[in-house]
């Protein structure tokens, strides 16, 4: 009830004040040493000496003697330790790489290919890492990394491990060793190296920490449940033994108690997954270690609010730090850190992370924690908001914020010295100039994270840094007014496409009809004078010439409507991208499992934390769901009808095999949805599966609401969401009708122009207003910031052939949605995004759209298989396909 009432109040509020993201319509820019300007329009100036460490950096240590740090990065593809030898100045990092394997999986063997977050010195030039998918952790040296030793969690009937935390006694000589796969922790002894005891602890145990005395363990668990197997689902015969769709969405009566659903094999009895609240879930586990040999579980101590009318997801919780008598648990999804007892086990309070004027909003992310005990501080790493937080420990209360890097996730304090970890440091910047790609053009090449090193500040600057973090994310109410919206605007379309940038497609604009824009034409290779480069070995003379329009109708749409040259994605894959596009930001679990290389999903398996594991699937898994949810119950407690095709069940399991007709998937667990997507969500229309035309998506999505709406006289939802993927692209199939691969793009741009055809000729049409964009921009190059991607306004109220200067990005589409929708703010990104209301007029154009046929040398609509029986997709987002796209950007 309380959270409904919050949500009243930000609905009466809604236009009482302005927010909006500082950066106005400056492009982002990496500068170091001076203020970056962030994708999307906020921006960062990290406090201190600021040293570049691999992406993802999501650990921090600090050598015994003070004298090297040590992050652990778990960047995608790119897995690392970056030593910060401190040992004599000029201070220097000391970059230890790991193996890659491309698209090997992360089977057990001894080869250190992956890091995750685990760092544990055992003395001074010598510590401990956890190597995640192998299951492995490794005795280094420091800072050369050298291997001195390897420990196996996978042993006896434990399979399938993922090690994650690292907790050591030194007195002891005890490493404590979190197994977020199989849900426990082990115990090695390191003198005998033997695996002396392991002990379940709950659901996706995340960070570990020891007792004083060294008698206990403190274990954080944010996962919700235990998922299960589809009864009888063999991933070697999917299309008959899985289910077409997801089980049921969740929070339902089926969810909790399972439910009968059908396969081509037969109906099966799909499990339940059981209570939400359960004492696993969401909650702070106490292990007694007293004896090594024999640890037991002493309580689970729930945190945060529970799941219920109060939160519609769970706690998260997140990171751990403890006095002598007090225990702080932060709580990922709701902002808070809660206090518990270390005698009574008893939870004494709340800690609210809210920021004045926006409270009803979340998004401050808090992760790691740790204590500044000389200055009676309680410090905590706020990803959100790119800031450090502080609490008294004398009252409990929030006194001050301090500028950090970008997504903050770990805080040490050492000797006075604060360090901080920060798994996105400063951003990456551009990946081409104005004339070609740079060398290292594939985002996930360029991404680094960040340590920053300053001294612990005196109390009297606090208050200064605080007012520079409101700043710098638009946390301070704007005078400026945003541009009225058009009153006759009801419904609203969301049309996702897949990985692409600005400069690849839009690069050939060079001016709009209001002046130049930020354009690069020699970038523009699916633009009007595109290009094909024929895979090793293929056919060439089907082409005819040297430059093709690739995509007539995204550029007739720019011309006839408004589009952006400054709007990016705030994503860095997929997985993260379908997140932000419907409301939910990425927290703790889907940004460290995007760290851990989109951890593998394993089936079958008896370790359940691998049935949680979605790769790089991108749908919004219970995990994942925060406090407010997500776009869809937004939209439904608001008392929005909205109709979704193709987003959202893309889940941990999925299979896409042949013969999985007409979705292209296959789902093995128990996995849910979101319940008010599971009921508007259609059961006819594919989700991402490039072996399946976007010309059949475009006839499915005519065909259903035609039967739905137009001829039932119903009106149509006011909200549609519409997947359309094909633009990301996958190897040439001729026989299919691809020849090459621009004529996915090509077949994704007559797609679009063939709905925006539909759309634009029935009667909502004078009330529509259509957004179209990617989920990110990993695929191509641009020569502002690599995230720079494609957005375009149309409708009759869009302004034409306009484009938008203002920095703008995901958040910013969701902002403009609701206010057209009549309806308050998600969370904190969307209450304070950028005003993009200079994209309409209030003099429309109800012209319908005349789509333009794709140049037949690249793709013949006729010519694409109908999927009948659709062949196996290939992985969304794999490294090594990217790379080689990448390697193909210039004819």
């Amino acid at each position: 009830m309380r959270f409904l009432i919050l949500i009243a109040a930000a609905n009466m509020a809604l236009w009482a004040a302005e927010y909006r993201t500082p950066a106005g319509i400056r492009p982002a820019a990496r500068r170091p040493g001076a203020e970056s300007v962030l994708p999307g329009g906020r921006m960062i100036a990290p406090l201190g000496r600021q040293f570049m460490t691999g992406p993802g950096a999501y650990g921090i240590a600090i050598s015994p003697d003070g004298k090297i740090a040590v992050s652990a990065n778990g960047g995608r593809g790119n897995f690392s330790l970056s030593f910060l030898d401190m040992t004599s100045e000029p201070w220097q990092v000391r970059q230890v790489n790991a193996q890659r394997k491309e698209d090997k999986g992360d089977d057990d063997d001894k080869d250190w290919r992956s890091v995750f977050m685990g760092l544990a010195f055992v003395e001074d030039r010598r510590l401990f890492v956890s190597e995640g998918g192998s299951g492995q952790v490794r005795l280094v040296s420091a800072p050369g990394g050298r291997t001195l030793e390897v420990l196996q969690l996978n042993q006896g009937s434990w399979k399938d491990s993922y090690s994650g935390d690292l907790a050591y006694d030194s007195d002891k000589r005890l490493l404590y060793v979190v197994d977020q796969a199989n849900f426990r922790v082990a115990i090695f002894d390191t003198r005998s190296r033997k695996l002396v005891s392991s002990v379940r602890v709950g659901r996706l145990p995340f960070k570990i920490a020891l007792s004083a005395d060294k008698r206990r363990v403190f274990v954080t668990n944010l996962g919700m449940f235990e998922y299960k197997a589809v009864p009888g689902a063999d991933p070697k015969d999917a299309p008959r033994t899985g289910l077409p769709f997801p089980a049921f969405g969740f929070p339902s009566p089926e969810a909790e108690n399972g439910a009968k659903r059908a396969t081509a094999a037969g109906e099966v009895d799909v499990p339940g997954l059981g209570d939400p609240n359960a004492p696993e879930s969401n909650s702070l586990c106490v292990v007694d270690v007293a004896d090594a040999a024999a640890p037991k579980v002493e309580r689970f101590v729930r945190t945060g609010e529970p799941f219920g009318p109060g939160s519609l997801g769970g706690s998260s919780p997140s990171g751990i730090a403890m006095t002598g008598t007090t225990i702080y648990v932060s709580n990922g999804n709701q902002d808070s850190i809660t206090v518990i007892d270390s005698q009574s086990w008893r939870v004494t309070g709340q800690i609210l992370l809210r920021i004045p004027g926006l409270e009803a909003f979340r998004g401050v992310l808090p992760v790691g924690l740790t204590l500044d005990v000389p200055n009676g501080r309680l410090l905590v790493a706020e990803a959100g908001i790119n800031a450090i937080g502080v609490v008294d420990l004398g009252t409990g209360k929030v006194t001050a914020h301090m500028p950090s890097a970008w997504f903050p996730t770990a805080v040490q304090v050492d000797r006075g010295q604060m360090y901080v970890a920060s798994a996105k440091g400063l951003g990456t910047g551009p990946n081409a100039t104005k004339t070609g790609p740079l060398e290292r053009s594939f985002q996930g090449e360029m991404r680094t994270g960040a340590i920053s090193v300053y001294p612990s500040p005196l109390n009297r600057v606090l208050p200064i840094y605080t007012e520079r973090v409101m700043n710098l994310n638009g946390f301070l109410a704007s005078r400026e007014q945003p541009r009225p919206m058009p009153m006759e605007i009801r419904h609203v379309v969301i049309i996702v496409k897949e990985n692409r940038t600005f400069d690849e497609v839009f690069g050939d604009i060079e001016d709009d009809s209001t002046g130049s824009l930020r354009s690069a034409p020699e970038l523009a290779r699916f633009g009007r004078r595109g290009w094909v480069i024929p895979e090793p070995g293929a056919l060439k003379s089907r082409l005819d010439k040297k430059f093709y329009n690739i995509t007539p109708n995204h550029h007739a749409l720019a011309s006839k409507y408004a589009f952006s040259d400054n709007f990016y994605a705030d994503s860095e894959v997929s997985v993260d991208g379908h997140h932000w596009l419907v409301g939910s930001y990425p927290n703790t679990w889907v940004e460290s499992t995007l760290a851990g290389a989109t951890k593998e999903f394993r089936f079958p398996t008896n370790a359940p934390g691998r049935l949680s594991n979605p790769g790089s699937n991108s749908s919004v898994h219970p995990e994942d769901q925060l406090e407010a949810g997500a776009l869809w119950h937004h939209l439904e407690r608001n008392g929005i009808t909205f109709r979704n095709f193709g987003e959202g069940f893309e889940l941990a399991g999925n299979v896409e095999d042949p013969d999985e007709k007409p979705t292209g998937a296959r789902f093995l667990t128990n996995m849910p949805m979101p319940d008010p997507l599971y009921r508007n969500t259609s059961r006819n229309y594919p989700g991402y599966n490039t072996n399946i035309p976007d010309q059949f998506r475009a006839e499915q999505f005519i065909r259903e609401i035609d039967e739905l709406y137009v001829k039932t006289g119903k009106d149509l939802p006011r909200l549609i969401f519409i997947h359309l993927p094909n633009d990301h692209m996958a190897k040439p199939r001729p026989e299919d009708g691809y020849p090459f691969s621009p004529s996915y793009v090509a077949d994704n741009d007559y797609a679009l122009g063939r709905i925006m055809e539909y759309l634009s000729g029935t009667k909502w049409w004078r009330s529509m207003s259509v957004f179209i964009t990617e989920d990110d921009a990993q695929g191509g190059v641009d020569h502002v910031d690599s995230h720079r991607t494609v957005f375009l306004v149309a409708g009759p109220f869009a302004r034409r052939n306009y484009a938008s200067r203002t920095n703008a990005s995901f958040p910013a589409l969701l902002k403009m949605t609701f206010r057209l929708l009549g309806i308050p703010p998600l969370n904190l990104y969307d209450a304070t995004a950028a005003d993009l209301s200079d994209c309409f007029t209030s003099v429309p154009d109800f012209s319908a759209f005349d789509p333009i046929r794709p140049e037949p040398d690249i793709f013949v609509p006729e010519n694409a298989k109908d999927p009948a029986d659709p062949k196996p997709a290939p992985k969304m987002d794999d490294p090594e396909v990217l790379r080689e796209q990448h390697r193909r950007q210039k004819p």
